[in-house]
């Protein structure tokens, strides 16, 4: 065969014609040849019974989640989906499926990864994998009713490995969980034991010690206590210094008398009597005044208003020494209560600080055993959920069949009579490319000849003979080459010869 570059340029409808007929045994032989492979791979070809199950996904009702049952988001349902499907593919799965409906003990690894291949998990039609909860498990097999019982069993078997997983996976969960249950329990009992030995140390300040770890604001009993014995200590020191004030009056009133009238009545709040014989003093005075300045100093209501200013001061001079031992006293009492006072405030006081002292190691401490029920609660929690999840998994299923499987009238991929018309196809293509290929001039040879003839016709400066044209084909040719090229050179006379002369 000729591996030259074809020429297609000089091929007419009816020269393809005859290079068809003139060849028929080359493309025909071809044709066969391919129809016949064609024919045979068709007759031996397999043909796959696609079958489906529809599938529906959920998630564990005692998962965490809004709803129960329902997928976080689209990310978690697509990772469960998928996890379907590598389980369809384990070799324990499809194990499992190949003895249940072929009823056999062993299966090879080449079977396994021959149904492994033959197996997928699709979504449904227009939609992407992950965007909803159902999927179709799809099985291809040779024969219908295998490829469907295998769909159906795989489908159980997905389910059943899955639940055995879900089972595993709480088993194991459970056992961390109770160990963390165990450490959290021993760590809240020993910060509790801790935090027992404290408190029996702090002893009767215990109430207080937890009102100012736990009190954000305000006041404590004992810091009001402490404020209330404040209060009353600076009244006590008020009312010591006022009778200190008054004894120095009521003693200069004691050698002057005079100087009680002068004396305010505030000093006297504590000695009603003798203010009542100050005001009798004053008002006496007054009235002998006002008699005096009517009457003679003789007449007997000056002399009586006279007696009785002296009558009265007496009086008033007996109350003074009274006064002053009750205001020496009601000193002393108050300078005792205000030293009482101030023994109880420094006790208090020091109260306050060893609690102050203590609050940041008892709050610490606190804070420990309520971190370490924290911790407890929260593993319990989950614990919790784990067992319930491990209960579900014996019976519940996060898988469900949606009705039986199905599968087509027809089985999938191309048909034998498409390979058959593809193998004629190809056969009939095959055949005309390699007779054009073969039957078409040497392009380098036929120009060279072309050259010739220009040559010599513009040389010559007449018309060429037919014998001078056959002298310029060459003759290492093959004969049907040799005609054709005879047939352009002479077309090319014709043309060089009807072209005006100058």
């Amino acid at each position: 065969m000729n591996s030259k570059p074809t020429n297609l340029a000089g091929l007419t409808p009816a020269e393809c014609v005859r290079l068809l007929v003139e060849y028929r045994q080359k493309w025909l032989l071809t044709t066969a040849v391919c129809v016949a492979l064609a024919l045979g791979y068709a007759l031996i070809m397999p043909r796959y019974w696609e079958a489906t199950q529809g599938l529906v996904v959920r998630r564990e009702a005692s998962a965490n989640g809004n709803e129960p049952g329902k997928f976080a988001d689209l990310y978690e349902m697509r990772t469960f989906q998928e996890t379907v499907l590598e389980l369809a593919k384990s070799p324990q799965v499809i194990t499992a499926t190949l003895q249940a409906v072929d009823g056999v003990t062993q299966t090879t690894d080449k079977d396994i990864e021959k149904l492994r291949k033959r197996l997928s998990l699709l979504p449904p039609g227009g939609a992407e994998f992950g965007k909803t909860e159902v999927c179709y498990l799809q099985v291809k097999d040779t024969e219908r009713q295998r490829a469907i019982r295998l769909v159906a069993e795989l489908g159980q078997q997905v389910d059943h490995r899955l639940r055995q997983l879900r089972k595993q996976q709480s088993q194991s969960l459970s056992a961390e969980l109770h160990q963390q249950v165990d450490r959290a329990q021993q760590a809240l009992d020993v910060e509790t034991e801790r935090l027992a030995q404290f408190e029996a140390e702090v002893g009767a300040d215990l109430g207080e010690l937890r009102m100012l770890n736990a009190s954000n604001s305000g006041q404590s009993d004992l810091r009001q206590q402490a404020v209330n014995l404040n209060n009353e200590r600076r009244t006590a020191e008020l009312k010591v210094r006022e009778s200190e004030q008054l004894l120095s009056v009521l003693e200069l009133a004691l050698e002057e008398p005079e100087q009680l009238i002068a004396m305010p009545n505030s000093l006297l709040e504590s000695q009603p009597t003798l203010r009542r014989l100050k005001d009798g003093l004053v008002d006496a005075q007054l009235r002998a005044a006002r008699l005096a300045s009517t009457r003679t100093a003789e007449h007997p209501q000056v002399l009586a208003a006279r007696e009785a200013v002296e009558r009265i001061r007496h009086d008033l001079y007996g109350e003074l020494n009274v006064a002053i031992r009750g205001v020496d006293v009601e000193q002393n009492l108050s300078s005792n209560r205000v030293a009482n006072l101030q023994t109880q405030y420094e006790a208090v006081q020091q109260r306050l600080g060893r609690l102050a002292g203590l609050r940041a190691d008892y709050a610490n401490r606190m804070s420990a055993v309520e971190n370490s029920r924290n911790v407890l609660d929260r593993a319990q929690k989950q614990l919790g959920e784990v067992e319930s999840k491990l209960v579900a998994s014996h019976s519940a299923s996060l898988v469900t069949a949606i009705d039986q499987p199905e599968t087509g009238p027809y089985p999938g991929g191309v048909g034998r009579t498409s390979v058959v018309l593809f193998g004629t196809f190809a056969g009939v293509a095959l055949g005309l490319g390699w007779v054009f290929l073969i039957a078409s001039p040497d392009p380098i040879t036929a120009r060279k000849a072309l050259f010739e003839v220009r040559d010599t016709t513009m040389q010559n400066g007449s018309r060429s003979n037919g014998a001078t044209t056959a002298r310029k084909v060459p003759n290492n040719l093959t004969p049907e080459t040799a005609k054709k090229l005879a047939e352009i050179i002479a077309n090319r006379k014709e043309r060089l010869a009807n072209q005006p002369r100058f």
